[in-house]
C-alpha cells in the first residue's frame, strides 16, 4: 500500500492503528461500511465511524440504548449536515449538494482535531467514494487513503467510464445522454441501456445533475486513494473487476457471518416477524422490501397489496414510514383483516436474518446491492423491481447473468399490476432451475468469505499490507 504518514506513530499509543470511517449520508451505504468497521475491530483496529448528526441520532434511536458514543470497540463521531431538522434526508440531490459543498470542510477539521491527540493518530481513513472528495484530506495530512465502494463493482466500471461515454459522444460533459443505445463495458460484462445509467434515471434535473457530479468525482479519487475496498467477489464480478486493478474484493459484506451484531440501522428492526416466520411452511412466504430510498404512489400500493393477497401465499411485508412521498400508508379495505392469518406487516426488518430462514421462498426486491448479495448469500431467488440509480444493473446480473430471479414488468401506465405479481410469483417459484443456481450462489459466496476463501485473502492481504505501510 502506497502513502506517508506524518507525526511521531502510525500507532496510537494504545497500541491499536486507528482507521477512521466515512460514509456516503444513507442506509445502504452507511451498512456495509459499519460491517468493515467490525472486521477491521476484529484484525485489531480501532475504528472511528463519522456519519451526519441526523444520520448518527437514527443509529443510536434504532439500537433501543441510551445515547453513546462508541460500541464493540466503534467510536461514533458526527458532523451537522447543513439541512434543517424538517428537511427531507431521503431527497438524494440534496444530499448529494450537501456532499459536494460541504462534507470535504467538515471532515477536514474534524480529522485534524483527532489527529491533534498522540492516542489518536490516525492510522488511515477509508471513505466512500461516493464522497470522493474527502479523500483529499488524509493525503493532504499524509495518511493513507483508502476508497470504499459498497454498489456492484460493475457500476463502479460505469463510473470510471464516464471519460469515454462524453468522448464517444454517448453523452455530454454534464452527464446528459446524448444517444439511446445499449453499451457493453466488455464483452464479459452485461450490456447496458444508457437511460439507466445511475444519473440518468431520475426525473428531477437538479437531482441527476447532483448524482452526476458526485459519481464524476470517483475517477478523481482513483488517482489518489491506495486501494478501492469492494463489497463484491470475483464469482460473482470477475469481469468487472478486471477492469479495475485497484479493486480489493472482500465481499459479501454481511453481519450473518459474525457474532456480533451489526449496528448501522436508521430504523428500529421488528424481530416479531423471526418468530412469525417459525410458524410457516418452509419455502412458502414472499418477503417484500424496498429498501431506504423506493418511494411509490397509492395506486401502485395497491395493485403490490392486491397482488400479495391473490398469489394465497403467506408474505411478509416491509412498509417503511416514508415508502409513500407526502402522504400516509393506506391499506386496501378490509386488507389487514383479510390477511391477518397469513400476512406479516413490519416497518423494517432484520433483513439478514428473515432471508436466511428457512421459511422464506422468494424476495420481491428494489435490487439495491446490499439486498442483492445478502438474498444471494442466502440461496433466495428474486423478484426484482429495481426502483433508480445502480439497481438496474444489479438487476441484469440477477436476471440475465446468474439467472437467479425473474424481472416484474409495468404496464403501458408504469404499474405493476396486480395479476403480473400473482404470475410472477407462482412463475418463479415453479422454476427449478433458478432455485437450484440460487443455492449455487449461496455456496460461492459462503466459500468466499469463509477461512481461507477468497475474500477473506484479499481482506487479510489488505490489512497486513497497510500495516507494514
Amino acid at each position: 500500500m502506497g502513502g506517508s504518514r506524518s507525526g511521531k506513530s502510525s500507532q496510537s499509543s494504545m497500541g491499536k492503528p486507528h482507521a477512521v470511517l466515512v460514509p456516503f449520508p444513507a442506509q445502504g451505504h452507511v451498512l456495509p461500511l459499519m460491517e468493515l468497521s467490525h472486521r477491521l475491530v476484529d484484525r485489531g483496529f480501532r475504528v472511528t465511524f463519522v456519519c451526519t448528526e441526523f444520520d448518527h441520532a437514527r443509529i443510536v434511536a434504532s439500537m433501543q440504548k441510551e445515547a453513546h458514543q462508541s460500541v464493540d470497540g466503534i467510536r461514533l463521531l458526527s458532523v451537522p449536515d447543513g439541512l434543517d431538522p424538517d428537511d427531507d434526508r431521503g431527497d438524494l440531490g440534496r444530499l448529494c449538494a450537501f456532499v459536494l459543498g460541504f462534507f470535504e470542510h467538515l471532515l477536514e477539521d474534524l480529522m485534524r482535531k483527532i489527529n491533534e491527540r498522540e492516542e489518536d493518530k490516525i492510522f488511515c481513513v477509508i471513505a466512500d467514494l461516493c464522497v470522493s472528495a474527502v479523500l483529499s484530506v488524509p493525503k493532504k495530512m499524509g495518511i493513507p487513503a483508502v476508497g470504499f465502494w459498497g454498489p456492484s463493482v460493475g457500476n463502479l466500471a460505469l463510473c470510471l467510464h464516464m471519460p469515454k461515454l462524453i468522448e464517444s459522444g454517448i453523452m455530454s460533459n454534464n452527464g446528459e445522454v446524448l444517444q439511446d443505445q445499449i453499451i457493453q463495458l466488455s464483452p464479459a460484462m452485461p450490456e447496458m441501456t444508457t437511460s439507466y445509467f445511475i444519473w440518468n434515471c431520475f426525473s428531477d434535473p437538479i437531482t441527476k445533475k447532483n448524482v452526476y457530479l458526485l459519481l464524476s468525482g470517483v475517477s478523481r479519487a482513483m488517482t489518489v486513494v491506495d486501494g478501492v475496498l469492494c463489497n463484491s467477489f470475483p464469482g460473482i464480478e470477475a469481469p468487472a473487476l478486471s477492469l479495475i486493478p485497484q479493486a480489493i474484493p472482500i465481499g459479501p459484506l454481511l453481519s450473518n457471518y459474525r457474532v456480533t451484531k451489526l449496528v448501522g440501522h436508521f430504523w428500529t428492526e421488528d424481530s416479531s416477524c423471526l418468530s412469525w416466520l417459525d410458524q410457516q411452511q418452509d419455502s412458502s412466504v414472499i418477503y417484500v422490501a424496498f429498501g431506504s430510498f423506493t418511494i411509490i404512489n397509492q395506486t401502485q400500493f395497491d395493485e403490490l397489496a392486491s397482488g400479495l393477497e391473490h398469489t394465497g401465499r403467506p408474505f411478509l411485508w416491509v412498509v417503511r414510514p416514508n415508502l409513500m412521498s407526502g402522504s400516509t400508508v393506506v391499506y386496501p379495505e378490509n386488507f389487514l383483516g383479510r390477511l391477518a392469518d397469513r400476512g406479516k406487516i413490519v416497518s423494517w426488518a432484520p433483513q439478514q436474518k428473515v432471508l436466511a430462514h428457512p421459511a422464506v421462498a422468494c424476495f420481491l426486491s428494489h435490487c439495491g446491492w446490499n439486498s442483492t448479495t445478502e438474498g444471494l448469500s442466502n440461496g433466495v431467488p428474486f423478484l426484482c423491481w429495481p426502483y433508480f440509480g445502480d439497481q438496474f444493473l444489479n438487476k441484469k446480473y440477477i436476471c440475465d447473468v446468474w439467472n437467479i430471479g425473474i424481472e416484474l414488468k409495468p404496464d403501458e401506465n408504469g404499474i405493476i399490476t396486480r395479476g403480473e405479481v400473482q404470475k410472477m410469483v407462482k412463475d418463479l417459484l415453479c422454476d427449478e432451475g433458478i432455485k437450484t443456481r440460487a443455492m449455487k450462489m449461496k455456496e460461492m459466496a459462503e466459500e468466499a468469505v469463509s477461512s481461507g476463501g477468497i475474500s477473506e485473502k484479499f481482506f487479510d492481504g489488505f490489512v497486513e499490507g497497510i500495516k507494514r505501510d
